[in-house]
């Protein structure tokens, strides 16, 4: 290759490189401006024109991404729960206490995060009026749901499989790994979501607190453990 070819490819990658991050900061942007907005105003009274206008991008760019504010808002509530990088991977099994705690740890952290709590109640409020979401509640935005759920049913499919954990209803009946994950963070959020849904005032404890994800791992080894 010649020296001019290198410098032209060299220009081209620079010039790709400098668009793709364009991109992403008009993405960001947008996300941001929109959960603000939504937040702010409450879905029905936010326009695409709004969002883009506070985003400062043009209207064809949002359109573009977004074709209706349906599917934004579930670019918004799916950037909520999207699992970093390090954490996209399930521990691996055979210590159902230490992947239970590491997955409940992130989890907590997870749910606790700003916004959480105030999304969560937009959706129940507006739910009734705007029968476009209910697709997003059933599947980017429910608590247990997403990624991370994923990961979690996994986790326990592949305790169960190394025999350390068995799952069965109280009549001895065989129960999933995904009704098993429900209860898992269902005990999690009881203490740091649900009740700020329905009280204003409350102060959850923070997602650090041993004694949260502690109590849950006490309860799911108890209930499942095969002892061996």
């Amino acid at each position: 290759m010649s020296v001019e070819d290198r410098a032209e490819t060299r220009g081209d990658t620079c010039q790709a490189g400098y668009h793709a991050q364009i991109k992403e900061e008009n993405r960001a942007r947008i996300i941001r401006a929109a959960r603000d907005l939504f937040l702010a105003q409450g879905y029905d009274k936010t326009s695409l024109a709004q969002i883009a206008k506070q985003a400062r991008v043009s209207t064809g760019t949002l359109f573009k991404r977004y074709p209706s504010k349906a599917a934004l808002f579930a670019a918004v509530t799916s950037e909520q729960w999207q699992l970093d990088v390090e954490y996209a991977a399930p521990p691996p099994p055979g210590d159902p206490r230490f992947g239970l705690d590491h997955i409940g740890r992130d989890y907590a952290c997870l749910v606790a995060r700003p916004g959480t709590a105030a999304l969560c109640r937009l959706i129940i409020t507006e739910l009734p009026q705007m029968p476009e979401l209910a697709d997003i509640v059933g599947t980017g935005f429910a608590i247990d749901r997403g990624p991370f759920f994923d990961r979690l049913r996994d986790y326990l499919d592949a305790e169960a499989q190394a025999g350390t954990l068995e799952f069965r209803w109280a009549d001895g009946q065989p129960q999933s790994a995904s009704a098993v994950a429900e209860q898992f963070l269902g005990m999690i959020c009881a203490q740091l979501l649900w009740p700020q849904l329905v009280r204003t005032d409350f102060v959850p404890p923070s997602p650090t607190d041993p004694a949260i994800v502690d109590e849950a791992v006490a309860l799911m080894l108890k209930r499942y453990s095969t002892g061996s």
